[in-house]
């Protein structure tokens, strides 16, 4: 018995092991030649780029090669419909020519992989998104790199980063388009929201960390920018104040007062420099009177709370010189009425506040303020 059962468990031992050899063989049969080259080429062109036996050119030349053979099977996989295989071969080479600092070539290959996810309506999943993040992150290391590379224009190193910030764009209209999240997935636009802060789109930062729901982040980064000038209300606000007002806008538009009154509390306790209360009763003299953006948030909230109808119109109308200076906030206001006070909007205005939405898809509130500052028919 022993013999036979020695015998048998070697017979299963040489099975296996002609089954593991016969496996390995077909999974060298199913690699695409195509795909074995692309690698080669990456791999050559790192290896070039730091010999100092070869022209930088060189090296380049051979990672534009590899490019054109990316952009040639991500075109493939989309004509046979494989929206997932066209993801996996462009995100694989977008990171190893990042590796190389080849931002630009990098940067067109992660703008048609978008492009390939989008037609062929691949669903989002947490497997592309974590693959994104290790995009992203070796995206932000390659601009580093390159920051450090000598001569190395501004004006170059400025249109990189705002190729970042587009190809963020485009995947967040994805993930809106493709995937579970409502406008987007909120990683994405937090990371989006640090790009556009980093090239000094401030207004579109704001928007991207409100629909992150970061009400503390865009506190401490508007804190960061110069106070309003000593004769303000005289002068026009501080571009500090007037990012609050859209980053408020923004949250009650999306019906996130939670974070509009945490974003307005935070603002206030950081600022040192003015008392909430002394401008909520500048902002109500009759004489003398004087609008800020800070009575304007802490106004709105509580008007939002009470559902006051009247007191929204009359806010709009006292701050409209403010408001004026920014008419892309038009839709905000006129979304905030119909959800809030039911004052539905204008035939007109429906299209901005899809346009709106489109674009978005790229406890107790602070005191100083009550409704019951205004007298009865205040107008």
């Amino acid at each position: 018995m022993e013999t036979m059962s020695a015998a048998s468990a070697r017979r299963r031992k040489q099975l296996l092991a002609k089954k593991l050899s016969h496996d390995e063989s077909n999974v060298e049969e199913c690699v695409d030649p195509i795909i074995a080259r692309l690698n080669a080429l990456l791999e050559e062109s790192a290896a070039k780029r730091t010999d100092s036996n070869y022209a930088s050119e060189e090296a380049e030349a051979i990672s534009y090669e590899a490019l054109q053979l990316a952009q040639s099977q991500v075109r493939k996989c989309v004509k046979a419909g494989d929206g997932k295989q066209s993801f996996d071969i462009a995100s694989d080479a977008v990171i190893k020519l990042l590796h190389n600092t080849y931002i630009g070539m990098a940067s067109q290959l992660a703008n048609e992989m978008v492009d390939a996810l989008t037609e062929t309506q691949t669903a989002s999943s947490p497997e592309i998104m974590s693959k994104v993040e290790m995009m992203d992150a070796v995206y932000k290391a390659a601009l580093d790199e390159k920051k450090n590379q000598p001569d190395v224009p501004a004006e170059e190193m400025e249109r990189l980063h705002r190729a970042h910030a587009t190809w963020l764009k485009k995947m967040i209209k994805y993930s809106s388009d493709f995937g579970s999240v409502r406008l987007g997935e909120k990683s994405l636009h937090l990371t989006a929201a640090h790009a556009s802060w980093d090239v000094g789109d401030r207004e579109d930062a704001v928007l991207h960390y409100a629909l992150a729901e970061e009400p503390l982040l865009i506190a401490e980064r508007l804190m960061s920018l110069p106070p309003n000038p000593p004769d303000a209300p005289v002068s026009p606000a501080a571009l500090r104040d007037a990012l609050l007002s859209r980053a408020v806008l923004t949250f009650l538009s999306l019906e996130n007062m939670r974070d509009a009154n945490a974003l307005v509390r935070a603002f206030i306790e950081r600022d040192t420099t003015r008392d909430a209360k002394q401008l909520a009763v500048a902002y109500l003299d009759k004489e003398k009177k004087q609008p800020t953006h800070v009575t304007f948030c802490c106004a709105l909230l509580r008007i939002c709370e009470t559902e006051a109808t009247a007191l929204y119109q009359w806010l709009l109308r006292s701050f409209s010189k403010e408001l004026n200076l920014y008419p892309d906030l038009q839709p905000y206001t006129t979304k905030i009425g119909r959800i809030y006070f039911g004052i539905e909007p204008p035939p007109s205005m429906m299209s901005m506040m899809e346009n709106m939405m489109t674009m978005m898809s790229g406890g107790a509130g602070p005191g100083g303020f009550s409704p019951a500052m205004f007298p009865a028919g205040f107008s």
